[in-house]
């Protein structure tokens, strides 16, 4: 045997150990420890304290299903997003993924690339977690995402102290906010701190709330889509009100220069009774202010509003989650992965998440949890209230360039609401990839 047909022949012999490692490799996903094996790639960095919850969650779950063995793989910000989109592109995805509700992960979910978890969802599972988790993500009502937790958007905080102090109770009405106007400043406090300086504060945590009420998830899907417009009432009403506010000084002074942090800390500071924020401020209320400043402060959401047709409603973002490739369906590994999600957001990876400082979207028992108070105020604030869409997590990014700067402008008195929404409207009608379905 020469040289070349030596050479040749190690070449074939590697080939055959590649292969039959390649074929043992493909084998595996039933046959590793007599078990399931699930592959997947979540957005999540283990390393981080901010994580902590998660890899607890995971170690527990591994520890009550030794039948399931995972091939895990982890990226964060955009490094995720470019492999993800490379991975569906190449049609190579893992059996579980991180998935976003809304267009983020668009390209896995509306590509039919991501299984609907209606198949494994009974009403009884479906009871036990806040009704916001359950709104349609797909054209059918499909769901590709249980969000294990919310970002909450509106809410409205009170000092109670500073209201007894001027002799004024919580208000219910919109009305009766407005009639606390005067005297509150007369106490020489301002009625609420808010800080839109930078443009999109307003437009997240005050309008969207304000448009749930006016119009509710029904009027504004219809929008969204095109059957209805944005010059409608719901939306221009809900700027009116925003405008008289203005006018009728209810927020404090500044309100467009002042910085979302320094509206926190005019309430921190006492110098406000009310403060419209989102309501996972209650995290930094917990670390910075004195037990006896904590137990002052009321949760609530904005007073009941005139011709309102959704009541005492917030608006909220869902979560990202854990998705599962809809190659999976009908198989052992779909079930395996549809219980580790269950396990993630149920009741066992609930209770691990929150003791980590995170609040699930999973009706937990909170009167035996030793949470601090306003935590406590923050679940059952969730909870309580029904919430509407946050108008920046239904629409294209771009037209928020169009519309957080008017928001602005009309509280400064140079646009008009109609103007706001007319000029909005025009932006979505040609451009909004809502309107192209």
């Amino acid at each position: 045997m020469n040289k070349s047909q030596t050479k040749f022949v190690l070449m074939a012999l590697a080939l055959c150990l590649v292969l039959s490692s390649v074929v043992f490799a493909a084998g595996s996903k039933e046959s590793e420890n007599d078990g399931i094996v699930l592959s997947t790639y979540l957005q999540i960095d283990p390393a981080n304290p901010q994580q902590q919850g998660y890899v607890e969650m995971q170690a527990a779950f591994e520890a009550s299903r030794p039948d399931i063995t995972f091939k895990h793989e982890y990226a964060t910000g955009e490094a995720f997003h470019q492999k993800f989109q490379a991975m569906v592109a190449s049609r190579e995805l893992p059996d579980v993924f991180t998935t976003y509700i809304g267009k983020r992960t668009a390209y896995v979910t509306e590509t039919g690339n991501a299984l609907d978890l209606n198949t494994y969802l009974t009403d009884d599972f479906k009871k036990q977690f806040s009704d916001a988790t359950w709104e349609s993500q797909g054209p059918n009502g499909e769901i590709y995402t249980i969000a294990p937790s919310m970002a909450v958007c509106h809410a409205m905080y009170v000092n109670t102290d500073l209201l007894k102090e001027i002799g004024l109770e919580i208000p219910t009405t919109y009305e009766e906010l407005l009639d606390q106007v005067q005297p509150i400043r007369d106490a020489g406090y301002y009625p609420i701190s808010m800080g839109n300086k930078d443009q999109w504060v307003v437009n997240s945590w005050l309008l969207s709330a304000f448009v749930d009420r006016m119009g509710g998830k029904t009027w504004f899907n219809k929008a969204m889509t095109g059957s209805a417009s944005f010059t409608d009432a719901p939306f221009v009403k809900s700027l009116e009100i925003i405008n008289e506010m203005v006018q009728k000084n209810v927020f404090s002074p500044g309100v467009n220069q002042m910085s979302n942090t320094e509206a926190d800390q005019e309430f921190y500071q006492q110098k406000s009774v009310y403060l419209i924020d989102a309501g996972w401020r209650t995290s930094a209320m917990v670390t910075t202010l004195p037990q006896e400043q904590q137990d002052a402060i009321e949760m609530i959401v904005f007073p009941a509003l005139p011709g309102e047709v959704q009541s005492n409603s917030s608006a909220a973002v869902l979560s990202e989650g854990f998705g599962i490739n809809a190659k999976l369906g009908g198989t052992p590994e779909g079930q395996a992965a549809f219980d580790f999600i269950a396990y993630y957001t149920g009741e066992e990876g609930a209770s691990i998440r929150l003791k980590n400082g995170e609040i699930p979207t999973y009706k937990l028992d909170y009167s035996g949890l030793d949470l601090p108070g306003l935590q406590l105020k923050y679940a059952e604030f969730q909870q309580n209230h029904p919430m509407g869409y946050v108008i920046d997590a239904k629409m294209d990014g771009e037209g928020m360039g169009i519309l957080n700067p008017d928001i602005q402008a009309m509280m400064f008195g140079n646009l008009t609401p109609d103007e706001v929404a007319s000029r909005y409207e025009a932006w979505v009608k040609d451009n909004d990839s809502n309107r192209d379905k």
